[in-house]
């Protein structure tokens, strides 16, 4: 006998189809349908509750067994540094690819600053969780939520603002995390080229940047500085900088891109002076698309025909 445990089988839905098909429903039928409806939603909400706690499994697997039987010492680089990704509290498996930069590009100050945190405490949450790292974790999500991640991470300053060009060097000075820090993490899913390029009070070591894989490999491309640019106004395509872009007001900054990680979001960056031994990348050869990037392309999707035709400006950087 089947239990409310069980999985919906398909002869189940094909009778309920029939069922609900039906020109006429009797109050039996209709009692049997809104049971059997019912428990399909109990059994919908269990596996949502087993998938959530199970979905970082896998990867989780993968990056042991990469550690098993991956020789790292003859990997080139940046697949070296990729075979060591793994997550802890990042989104995409970053972690592990930033505590392996770190280790090459040593970490001096145990800081870090983190722009666009959101409520997870975005790329620098494993420092402040697991090693005990100080930093500063900005977001205009609203004071509220900026408490919640104080509270996550007692060690951090969890400051809610809404960062601009104008202002973002005041914020890291005024809470004391001007000149050298170890890590620096950019995600506003906005003006952000413009956010790290007025950026002149900190120096850190590694950078983590994300780009917009709508944009190409090719293109040096980014949307113009707004201080109040909302990407929930725009097509959710319209937002950001592309890597080509990143690379070459990363070089004007004196960083390097060393690595992109497979998931298509995030872009690692050394500074010049730095873990020489690891060479920079070329953005057209490291670039990965977004998956959902790269279903909306299949669909025939363009970001910049899109921009065209809706009158949306793009700077090309020079």
């Amino acid at each position: 006998m089947a239990s409310d445990t069980d999985t919906p089988r398909p002869g189940l839905i094909r009778r309920l189809r029939t069922m609900l098909g039906a020109a006429e429903h009797t109050p039996t039928q209709l009692k049997e349908l809104n049971r059997r409806l019912e428990r399909i939603e109990r059994q919908l909400e269990s596996l949502n509750k087993i998938w959530l706690r199970t979905r970082h499994v896998e990867p989780a697997v993968q990056a042991v067994l990469r550690e098993l039987y991956l020789d790292r010492e003859a990997l080139p680089y940046p697949e070296r540094l990729l075979a060591q990704r793994f997550r802890l509290a990042s989104q995409n498996q970053e972690d592990g690819i930033t505590l392996a930069l770190l280790r090459e590009a040593g970490s001096v100050t145990r800081t870090f600053v983190e722009i666009g945190s959101g409520l997870s405490g975005g790329n620098s949450a494993v420092l402040a969780r697991e090693w005990g790292w100080t930093g500063l974790m900005v977001d205009g999500a609203g004071a509220t939520r900026m408490e919640q991640v104080g509270r996550r991470f007692p060690g951090v300053t969890a400051i809610d603002a809404w960062v601009t060009r104008d202002n973002i060097n005041s914020l890291i000075a005024s809470h004391g995390f001007s000149g050298e820090v170890d890590l620096f993490s950019l995600d506003l899913d906005g003006v952000d080229y413009w956010i790290w390029e007025a950026m002149t009070v900190a120096a850190p070591r590694v950078v983590i940047l994300e780009y917009n894989s709508m944009f190409g490999p090719d293109r040096a491309v980014t949307v113009p500085y707004d201080e109040r640019f909302d990407r929930s106004r725009h097509h959710t395509m319209y937002y950001g900088a592309s890597l080509a872009a990143w690379v070459k007001l990363a070089e004007r900054k004196g960083y390097r891109l060393v690595a992109v990680e497979p998931a298509g979001i995030n872009a690692f960056f050394v500074r010049h002076d730095l873990a020489k031994h690891i060479p920079a990348c070329d953005p057209r050869t490291a670039y990965r698309i977004l998956e959902k990037h790269d279903v909306l392309l299949a669909a025939g999707e363009d970001l910049f025909a899109y921009a065209q035709r809706e009158g949306l400006p793009l700077v090309e950087i020079a």
